[in-house]
C-alpha cells in the first residue's frame, strides 16, 4: 500500500487541477480523481510500466470526467484559478532566477487569463510534465495545435515579463 500511497500523494494534485479544468467544480474533481485511484487499486495488477503511469493517469481522468459529464448531462467549463510554479533550474545562479513577486504575480495573472483551452494545455506541459504528444493524445487534439497553444501562451506570459521588467527599471 505504500507505493500506492505515493502514488496519489505525487500525482493527486496535479489530477486535481485536471479534471477541475473540466467539470468546473473541486468537489466533483475530487470525487473524479477518488474513482480513478479506486479503481486502479483494484485493477492494480493490469496496471501499465511505471514509465507511463503519469499519463495512464491523466487519461483514466479524463475519461471518468468525460462520462461523469455525460451521466450528468452537463457542459464543461473552465473556472480554475492556476498558479505557476516558479522552480531553480540548475546551473543557474541566484541571480539568474531571481523573479520578484510583481512578476510571479504577472505571470500567474496572464495565466489565469489565458482562454481555457489554452491554460489547459500550457499547465499539461508546464507544471504536469507531459510531452506535447501525451497532451495531444489526451485531449484528442493535434500536436500542431499543442504547438500552437504553447507558443500562445508563452508568447503572453514573456510579454507580461517584459512590462513588468520595464515598469520596475523605469
Amino acid at each position: 500500500m505504500g507505493s500506492f500511497k505515493c502514488l496519489m500523494k505525487e500525482f493527486g494534485p496535479a489530477l486535481h487541477y485536471f479534471a477541475d479544468s473540466m467539470v468546473g467544480n473541486r468537489q466533483e474533481a475530487e470525487e473524479i480523481v477518488s474513482d480513478v485511484f479506486i479503481k486502479i487499486w483494484q485493477q492494480r495488477e493490469n496496471l501499465p510500466s511505471p514509465d507511463n503511469i503519469k499519463f495512464y493517469l491523466f487519461k483514466a481522468v479524463k475519461n471518468t470526467a468525460l462520462n461523469y459529464l455525460k451521466s450528468k448531462d452537463r457542459r464543461a467549463s473552465n473556472h480554475s484559478a492556476w498558479e505557476v510554479q516558479v522552480s531553480r533550474l540548475p546551473g543557474q545562479s541566484p541571480e539568474q532566477i531571481l523573479i520578484s513577486k510583481e512578476e510571479v504575480t504577472s505571470i500567474q495573472s496572464v495565466i489565469r487569463s489565458l482562454p481555457p483551452r489554452c491554460r489547459q494545455i500550457f499547465i499539461l506541459v508546464k507544471e504536469d510534465g507531459l510531452t506535447y504528444e501525451q497532451v495531444s493524445q489526451l485531449l484528442d487534439i493535434s500536436k500542431a495545435t499543442v504547438n500552437v497553444q504553447m507558443t500562445l501562451a508563452m508568447k503572453k506570459i514573456w510579454e507580461a515579463l517584459n512590462t513588468a521588467l520595464k515598469v520596475s527599471h523605469s
